[in-house]
C-alpha cells in the first residue's frame, strides 16, 4: 500500500470511529436501521465505470463527470433499502469501501447515514481528522 493509500485509509478509518460515536450520542443502536449513501472518485471513467459495476452487486451506483475535465464522481446508495450494523460491521464497511476504490483505482471520498426513524443523518464530510 503507498503512502497516499495509508493516509487515505487511515482518515477514514478516523472519520468511521468518531461518526460512529456522534451516531450513538444521538441515539443510533444496533438495531437501528440506517440507509448509506457514498461516494468515490476517479481519474479515469473506466476505472470509475469498473467500481460502479463491482459496487452494483449491492448498491445502486452511477457514475457522473465533474465540473474539472477527467475527474469522475461514483455514487452510490444503499436506498430503499435499510442496513442494521454495530460498531465492527460499521467499521470494516468504511474499511471495505476503502479497499473497494483502491482495487479499481478509486478513492472512497465520503458517505452519509440517514436513520429514517429519527430523521436524523450524519456525514463524514463535517468530520475533519487532519
Amino acid at each position: 500500500m503507498s503512502t497516499y493509500q495509508e493516509n487515505i485509509s487511515g482518515r477514514r478509518n478516523a472519520e468511521a470511529k468518531i461518526l460512529w460515536k456522534a451516531m450513538e450520542k444521538d441515539g443510533f443502536t444496533e438495531s437501528s436501521t440506517a440507509a448509506l449513501d457514498f461516494t468515490f472518485f476517479s481519474n479515469d471513467k473506466n476505472d470509475a465505470e469498473s467500481l460502479a459495476n463491482v459496487l452494483s452487486e449491492h448498491y445502486t451506483a452511477a457514475v457522473t463527470p465533474t465540473e474539472q475535465d477527467d475527474y469522475w464522481l461514483i455514487k452510490g446508495t444503499t436506498l430503499p433499502y435499510g442496513k442494521e450494523f454495530n460498531s465492527t460491521q460499521w467499521l470494516g464497511w468504511a474499511e471495505y469501501m476503502v479497499s473497494i476504490g483502491f482495487s479499481n483505482n478509486c478513492v472512497f471520498s465520503t458517505w452519509a447515514v440517514y436513520e429514517p426513524k429519527s430523521k436524523k443523518t450524519w456525514s463524514s464530510e463535517s468530520i475533519d481528522v487532519e
